[in-house]
């Protein structure tokens, strides 16, 4: 099985990561996980840089620079010199681990082109899409404290990533799950029994029990922020997904 977990900075996904990788689907190894944990992830990122290194390449090729948190992407390209680095990377994961996968935001502007490339593998069959949402206002109160980011801009931001993952979903013929950070701090056993059950796959509900608490998250609450119609739009169609198979 290969999980990709797909969602925006900030929504959960380190911690959608962390419970998969500490229930034995690899998300990476102690060497290629990073960064490693900080103030604001002291759980860790489970973040396998390798994956995050090539999407950094090829989003720079297609002319777009993640860490400028601008709304506007251009067309994403991969040079056959990056795929060549995708197949190579997706290749020794499958050699290495029987169930795994990877987390990086920055995947939810590349996932078509790594289908692309297990398919090629043959491996298709074994892709399995978590998608992981966060409310607009708590994501973009979080990258205001992480970033300094102004409000409206992190709004923006979530808009684009969402954008773009509901858009390649769309199109997919691949099993997709959807779920949200909030389901995770408030319901986590509930949670996480439909998620691995979606994976088919039994958990350690101990595991999730120390993995889990509201702790981790301090952005949900705050002064009102007023939504653009639009982000209300779409933060109403992925949540009305939630649940639903």
């Amino acid at each position: 099985m290969i999980v990709i977990v797909l969602g925006m900075h900030r929504s959960g996904t380190s911690t959608v990561a962390g419970i998969l990788h500490l229930n034995n689907i690899i998300m990476g190894t102690y060497e290629n996980f990073w960064p490693r944990p900080l103030k604001q992830n002291p759980k860790g990122f489970y973040e396998n840089y390798n994956f995050r290194k090539i999407n950094d390449q090829i989003l720079e090729y297609s002319g777009y620079h993640t860490k400028s948190y601008s709304p506007d992407l251009p067309e994403v390209k991969v040079s056959p010199k990056i795929n060549k680095k995708m197949r190579r990377l997706v290749g020794d994961s499958l050699e290495n681990f029987s169930d795994w996968g990877w987390k990086d935001p920055r995947t939810c502007f590349t996932v078509k082109y790594w289908v692309d490339v297990i398919d090629q593998l043959g491996y298709k069959n074994k892709i399995k899409i978590v998608f992981v949402t966060r409310r607009a206002d708590s994501v973009a109160r979080s990258l205001k404290k992480r970033n300094d980011l102004p409000i409206l801009n992190g709004l923006k931001i979530w808009e684009l990533y969402s954008k773009s993952i509901l858009s390649f979903c769309y199109k997919s013929d691949l099993p997709i799950h959807f779920c949200s950070f909030e389901d995770f701090l408030n319901n986590p056993s509930t949670t996480c029994n439909t998620l691995f059950d979606f994976l088919k796959r039994d958990f350690n509900d101990t595991i999730i029990n120390k993995f889990i608490d509201k702790s981790i998250s301090t952005s949900g609450g705050g002064p009102d922020i007023v939504y653009p119609h639009e982000i209300t739009k779409i933060e109403n169609e992925i949540y009305s997904k939630i649940g639903k198979r």
